[in-house]
């Protein structure tokens, strides 16, 4: 009796490791890219996330735990425009993946990288390139995450690619990515309304991460605490931020999540205008731990900042 139900349990355990096995293994570079791949690949998918939502998304910390992720991956979910330059080369130069190699340009090279950036209504693209300017992406603006809208070309861009890994699920990820558009498209009807109130409200935010987060809101942002794109805040800097929020009528701040708030808290009591924090990824911030979490909460920050309701 004894040895059938250990062969029983065996049997049980064998299965499930054959079911693992054939799950595709992804390792997404952010929290809310692990989050849209696991609703478009669902039970046929395994996620890992490189970074933990709480960090600058340009200073992902490259732990040596990451790499036996990178090494066994099948394919790898990233944001692109450079975004994750700092980490994600450097780290498939080491992990040493044939289907995912490191690339000075596109980030990533190979059959299993799958760039959400394809199709991206892409702003803010430099006409040069000059290390004066700051911290400048050469392909513009990579903060589309902040954009609702978006969310459904990552979600095509990622069914897209796990089709092309595994053509046998393809009409699985069709049916997760239609049931994941549906979600969102409720969502986005219910999200233009809410943003009705922050149509031309000016702002300034820390770093030049909002572009589009303000093509979906309406909101003009009319300058940064940065000097320039990752160059810290000065102080005859800040001054003249100070007298344009002023001459500007600036009611809003708009602070990242990985930024201090001393700065910002500073500014609103010299102008009068109000702080909102945001995540610029997945899991920055409590109760935000997907896509949607994310995009909603960013909305509602806004929103609270200045006494309106959604």
């Amino acid at each position: 009796m004894r040895t059938n139900i250990f062969l029983a349990l065996c049997l049980v355990v064998s299965c499930a490791r054959m079911a693992a096995a054939g799950q595709l293994r992804i390792v997404a570079t952010l929290p809310e890219l692990a989050d849209i791949a696991s609703r478009v690949g669902g039970d046929l998918v395994k996620i890992d996330a490189l970074a933990r939502g709480t960090e600058d998304i340009h200073q992902v910390v490259m732990r040596p735990s990451l790499l036996p992720l990178l090494n066994r991956a099948d394919a790898v979910v990233y944001l692109g425009l450079t975004v994750e330059h700092s980490f994600l080369p450097g780290l498939l130069e080491v992990a040493r993946n044939p289907n995912l190699r490191e690339d000075a340009v596109k980030q990533c090279a190979g059959p299993g990288c799958i760039d959400c950036s394809e199709g991206v209504k892409v702003l803010e693209k430099p006409s040069s390139l000059s290390r004066a300017e700051g911290e400048i992406h050469p392909s513009g603006n990579p903060h589309y995450n902040l954009d609702p809208e978006e969310g459904a070309t990552i979600a095509r861009n990622i069914a897209a690619g796990l089709a092309r890994i595994d053509p046998d699920h393809a009409a699985d990820y069709q049916k997760n990515l239609r049931g994941y558009l549906a979600e969102l498209d409720a969502k986005l009807a219910q999200w233009r309304k809410w943003v009705a109130p922050l149509k031309g409200v000016k702002a300034v935010s820390y770093h030049q991460d909002v572009p589009y987060l303000a093509r979906f809101t309406g909101v003009e942002f009319v300058g940064t605490l940065e000097v320039k794109p990752g160059v810290a805040p000065a102080p005859s800097h800040l001054e003249k931020l100070v007298q344009l929020m002023r001459q500007e009528k600036v009611r809003l701040i708009v602070r990242e999540q990985q930024y201090a708030p001393k700065l910002p808290e500073w500014i609103a009591e010299k102008t009068g205008a109000k702080v909102a924090v945001i995540g610029t990824m997945a899991k920055a911030l409590p109760g935000t731990d997907t896509y949607i979490k994310m995009s909603e909460h960013n909305l509602k920050a806004l929103l609270d900042a200045l006494g309106a309701k959604p």
